[in-house]
Parts: C-alpha cells; structure tokens; sequence
C-alpha cells in the first residue's frame, strides 16, 4: 500500500515537472498552453521580459524614483544657496545704516571699512541667488516669487553699495564750499558726474523694488524687502536732493556766462502759500563761481494796487485767489504754485529795473537761523549793529523788529541788511560742510527753500520737489495733500500760530476706492492779555479785534480726488470745490481764531482705486514748527 502511493507521487511530480519547465520557456520565449488542443489554440504572446507591459511601468517608476532623488538633492542645494544668502543679508542690510551715519558724521575711514565688509557680504548673497538652479527654480508656483524677492534683495543692496555708497564716501564736501568767495565749478562738475552714477543706482532700486509681488511672500522674505526698503527711505531723501543740486549747481554759478537771480526774503508771520510776505528783495549775480549781491529792493519800490494783474494769470489761480496774486506784489506768494510767483516777481522786476532774471530763489527767517547755526553769530551793519544768532534771528527778524523800528521803510531796510550779513558770512565764513549741507537739506524739506529757473532742463528735473515749490502732477512717486494758509489780518500776528497736521488714507486697504482725511488744527497762542499792547504793525486792529488771527485756509485733495466732506470744530462747512494744479482745492474763507483758542479743520477727499505713492502733506512754512502725522494702514516701510 504504501509503496503504490509512494509510486503514485512520484508520476505526479515527473507529470508536473514539464509545466513548470514550459511556463519558464514561456517566459523567455512565449508559447501556446501545454494542454491546448489544435482546435482552441490562445495566441501568441511575446515573452514579458521583453514585453512593454513588464517595463513600461518600470521604467516610469525607476523615473519619478530619479527625479524626486534630483529634486531632493536641487532643493537641498537649493536651500543652502538660500540659507547662506539670508545670512549675508542679514548681516549686510543694518550696516547701510551704519555707513550712512558714518558719512553724515564726516567718518570717512570708518566708511570705507563698513563698505568693504558690504561688499563681501552683498557680492557672496548676489552669488548664491543668481546661478541657473536659482533662475530655473523662480518659476515654481508659490516659492518662485519669494526667489524674486530674494535675488532682487541681494542683487540690490549689493548695486546699492557698488554703485552709489561706495562713489559718495569719495565726496569732499569741502569741495561745495566757498574759497577766496567763490565755488570751484569745476570741482562741482566732478562731483555732479559721481552723484549721477550713485543717483542712478538708487532709481533702479527703488524701480526693482516696486515691481516685487510683496503679497506672495512669505515673513522670512517679506521681513528682508521691508529692511531694504526701511533703508532705501533713508537714502533717497538724501541722495534726490543732492543730485538735483549738484546737476544745476554749475551752470547756475556762471560756469557758462553771468547769471543773474533774485532772492525773495519771505516773512512768515504774515503768511502766504508759499511763505509770507515777500518783505525783501535782492538780485544776486554768479560768475565762474563768484556770487554777488548787486542791488536790493522792497515793496515800495514797485507799482502795486494796479488795475490789472502784471501778467495773465492762470484762469484757476485767478477764480481761487483772485486777481491780487498778480496785482500787488506783498500777495505774489499766495499760491502754493511757486513757478507762478517767480513768472510775477521776474515781471515786477522787469518792469522796475529791466534786468533779465535767469532764475528766483526763495528763503525765510527759519532757514536764515538753519544756516546761522551752521556759519555761527552774524552782527549786522551800522546803522542797526544787531548780532544774530540761530536763537535771536527769527524773534528779532519776525517780531521784535516792529517794536523797535515803526516805520514799515527801516523794516525793510532791516531785513536786507539782515539778509546781506549773513550772505555775506556764508561766502566769507568756513563753516563746516556737513553742518552747511544739513541746514539747507533741512530747509528744503520744510519748503523754506525754493528755486524756480527759466531754464527749462532745471525746471522739469525739480518738478515737484519741495524745492520746486510745486505739487506732484500725479500719485506716482507721491501722493501729496496741501494745506496752505494765507493771512488777512494784514499784521504779522502768524508769529503767534501754531499748526499741526495729521493726514489718513486707505490707500494700502484692500476693498473700496481710498480715501484721504486732513486734520488741521491752528492754534492762537497769543496771551489774550498782551494782545492790547502789541505793536499796531503786529496786530492792526483795523478790520478784526485787536489779537485775532484771520486766515484763510486752502486744503489740496490727491490728483484725480474729489472733496466729499469738510467740518470746522465739528460742523459741517459750507465749501465749493475748484479745481487747481490739477487736484480738487477747497477754500474756508475768513477763519477768525481768537488768543488762546484752537480751531480744528477736517477735509475728506475720496479717489478712484489705484496705484498710491507713500502719502506726504505740501505746506504752507509757518513760523513755529509744523507737526505732521501720517497714518496710512496696511503701507509698509517707503509707502506710508
């Protein structure tokens, strides 16, 4: 029994053992089913070792294995370019404020080393973000904008120290100074063509930097732009203005023949758009560098309360100031528009004493004390004998004067004569560089130094600077809000005002079309006890109490806004909006603020959805400083 089964499995397994050998054959070569009659053959197979059903599936597996492998290893190098660029930066980026401080403090040598260790971080981090992985892997949705940002960063703090620090720290300020009293023009043409270059680089930044898609970027990114940005807010008020003034410098300065300017000497405590009352008037001539005071004038010295205005007056300077503007010339400087008033004063002048005028220049008592703390204590000329000082100038020039000298003529004979000294101290004194630069830098921001050419070249590279004495024509660079003050009082009671400004927009706020609110508060803050006693020149008493201030009071809306509200201390205003320098402009007539009080105006202008630059308030220079808030929610650093 046993011995037929053990024999009986093994014909089994011989049965079996030429299936398992055919289906191994079919493997490698293909063939039909062992058992398959010649009636119902299955069709022929290729063998699946060479079959595309084998390693079709294979191949594409093998594949996506290579390329996660690859992507791995890209990302991973890809990540350490990353990690070693934001380390650079990160150390790179604070020290732009360190050398920008090192050359406003005169620290040339400490600039030079901060440069040098910029520059090896900023050229290592432009290294990491600019190889072929870096430029392929910025097409990746999500990370792709944020390798922009990173490149451009990089690439732009590395121009940055390249192209415009490093070229500065080569400045001599001594070089703008005066010698033997004249200005090396030549010198100045030197440094023109150096400040080109280092202006340059700025706009390109500034250009890079606005195209960035900021809102697909992640914190660690976003963080490195605003730092650039924070710097480059820093930077460009500094380097704009220089390079203008470097630009027009030389041939201003006669490097091309005579030139002839007049000063205008605004007095502020009778206000004015641009100023004040233009209470002296002097024609300065530069020659290769030589600058003169060739002839003095004052108001009396020209026809005004004339029938007509001295020029045709732009029709919507007319409908909001009147005819005035151009009728007397106390009121040239009532629009804050002040090409304007240099085409009213060039007249005047012409007609008075004939002399062709290539350009008009304007400064104030406050700026006059800037540049006496920089040139130091000033004494005047007999007959008046006065010492100024950057503490006593703008007391004695606006106030104490009319105390002292009654007659309206030795008033204007004591402010050219105040004006010549310290001109003539600037040309004369060796005053340091820097302090120079910082007290016409900061007269220029405030609008208390304006300059307004005939020549055309000059007039378009200053449109819309402060120093220009112009609003922006559109909202690209900046959007700008005026608040302008103009006094009726015909005294020089402003010397007692104190204003302050507060501007809002909703410019960066995602939704509805932005809107922008100007708060303005003026303060009388003249004792109402010392009002009976000021001088009759101060406070005339003629046509308002004896103290009060009255004023009227100009609010600009942003190029292409409208006025939707306007409130004095909380009620509603009746005002007309007119147009005027291409922006919407609203009029309050006759605000009569009394000693010791404040009044509050708020004006709301709404504009169509776009694109805003960083938000800024144009206005009147006032005697006292004007504090000036901007809140503009959801702008970063150069947007606010």
């Amino acid at each position: 029994m046993h011995a037929r089964n053990a024999h009986d499995e093994h014909r089994a397994k011989a049965a079996s053992a030429p299936e398992a050998d055919d289906l191994l054959a079919s493997l490698e070569h293909g063939s039909t089913h062992p058992d398959a009659s010649g009636e119902h053959p299955h069709r022929y197979r290729r063998p699946l070792l060479k079959s595309a059903r084998f390693w079709v599936p294979i191949v594409i597996l093998l594949v996506l294995i290579g390329i996660a492998i690859a992507g791995f290893l890209a990302a991973k190098q890809l990540y350490g370019h990353a990690m070693s660029a934001k380390a650079d930066l990160e150390k790179a980026i604070p020290l732009v404020d360190t050398v920008q401080q090192q050359m406003i403090d005169g620290n040339t040598a400490g600039a030079k080393v901060t440069i040098a260790q910029i520059s090896q971080l900023t050229a290592s981090a432009e290294k990491e973000t600019t190889g072929q992985l870096w430029k392929s892997a910025e097409w990746v949705p999500v990370a792709g904008p944020n390798l922009v940002a990173a490149r451009v960063v990089a690439g732009s703090v590395n121009d940055l120290v390249t192209h415009a620090i490093t070229p500065l720290t080569a400045i001599d300020l001594k070089a703008l100074m005066p010698k033997d009293g004249a200005i090396d023009v030549a010198n100045l043409q030197k440094l023109a063509a150096t400040i080109e270059t280092a202006n340059a680089s700025v706009t390109r930044i500034r250009t890079s930097l606005d195209k960035l898609d900021r809102s697909a970027l992640i914190d660690q990114v976003a963080s490195g732009v605003a730092k650039l940005d924070a710097a480059m807010a820093k930077i460009e008020p500094t380097v704009t203005p220089i390079h203008n003034a470097l630009t027009i410098l030389p041939k201003a300065l006669g490097a091309d023949g005579p030139q002839h300017y007049l000063l205008i000497f605004q007095n502020n405590a009778e206000s004015r758009g641009t100023g004040g009352n233009p209470a002296a008037i002097a024609m300065l001539t530069a020659e290769n560098g030589k600058i003169s005071m060739t002839q003095q004038a004052g108001s009396q010295d020209f026809h005004n309360g004339r029938t007509d205005p001295i020029i045709p007056l732009d029709p919507e300077t007319e409908a909001l100031y009147g005819t005035k503007i151009g009728r007397y010339i106390q009121d040239s400087t009532l629009a804050p528009d002040f090409s304007e008033t240099a085409q009213i004063v060039r007249a005047y002048w012409a007609e008075s004493f004939g002399t062709p005028i290539d350009a008009v220049a304007s400064f104030d008592p406050v700026a006059l004390s800037y540049l006496l703390r920089a040139i130091g204590p000033v004494t005047m000329p007999a007959p008046f004998g006065e010492t100024l000082t950057a503490d006593s100038a703008v007391p004695l020039l606006l106030n104490e004067v009319y105390a002292r000298y009654p007659d309206p003529a030795v008033q204007d004979q004591f402010f050219a004569a105040a004006a010549k000294s310290v001109f003539d101290a600037l040309l004369t004194t060796h005053a340091e560089p820097k302090a120079l630069l910082t007290a016409l830098v900061q007269a220029s921001n405030e609008g208390r130094l304006m300059y307004s050419p005939s020549d055309k070249a000059q007039a378009d590279l200053l449109a819309g600077t402060p120093v220009g004495g112009n609003m922006p024509a559109d909202n690209a660079k900046t959007t700008a809000l005026g608040v302008y003050i103009d006094d009726i009082t015909e005294g020089k009671l402003d010397y007692y005002m104190q204003m302050g400004i507060a501007a809002s927009s909703t410019q960066c706020q995602k939704g509805a079309a932005p809107t922008f609110t100007t708060t303005v508060t003026m303060q009388n803050t003249l004792d109402p006890g010392a009002a009976a006693n000021l001088p009759v020149y101060i406070a005339p008493g003629r046509f308002f109490p004896k103290g009060d201030v009255a004023t009227d009071v100009y609010l600009y809306g942003p190029v292409g806004s409208t006025l939707t509200g306007i409130t004095v201390d909380g009620q509603p205003y009746p005002s007309s909006a007119q147009p005027h320098l291409g922006r919407t402009a609203v009029k309050l007539s006759v605000l009569v603020i009394h000693p010791g009080q404040t009044a509050t105006i708020v004006a709301t202008f709404s504009a169509p959805a776009g694109t805003y630059g960083p938000l800024e308030v144009r206005r009147t220079p006032m005697v006292k400083p004007t504090p000036v808030t901007i809140d503009t929610p959801g702008c970063g650093p150069g947007k606010k």
